[in-house]
């Protein structure tokens, strides 16, 4: 009898959103500044800010000027600035202007890249030798 009673209250409480449900912005949305999700976004407006996420899709019709960072972006559009994720893939339509630093990256043909690429573990490694590089000149 109870129980009843508590499982309509359950049902009438406001919606609860799904994990795993992407949060979509559409080719006719603008964004000025920066996004942050701890899910997965699909992208196929434009966004003028940075943008973190879990998992990125960025579609064809999608324009970025911004920094990402994510552990999965994949790039059918445009971006102009730089990618920091576990792993990157681009598209025969994806157009990148800037540096990306990835563990994996795949590229098919036709996708477009001005900027260097640079695997996380050496970035990492890079900032760890000038730490203690100016460590060692702060001791002298």
């Amino acid at each position: 009898m109870f129980s009843k009673s508590s499982s309509r209250r359950d049902s009438q409480s406001s919606p609860k959103i799904e994990a795993g449900v992407p949060s979509i912005l559409s080719p006719d949305m603008v964004v000025t500044g920066n996004l942050a999700s701890a899910g997965e976004v699909h992208l196929d407006g434009t966004v003028q800010g940075d943008i973190e996420a879990q998992i990125l899709t960025i579609g064809e019709s999608a324009q970025v000027r911004g920094n990402i960072s994510a552990d999965l972006v994949r790039v059918s559009g445009t971006i102009v600035g730089s990618i920091r994720a576990r792993e990157v893939i681009l598209t025969r339509t994806a157009r990148i202007e800037g540096d990306i630093h990835h563990d994996m990256l795949s590229m098919e043909a036709g996708a477009r890249l001005e900027g260097m690429c640079r695997r996380l573990a050496a970035v990492m490694e890079k900032k760890g030798r000038r730490g203690q590089h100016a460590a060692a000149n702060d001791a002298r």
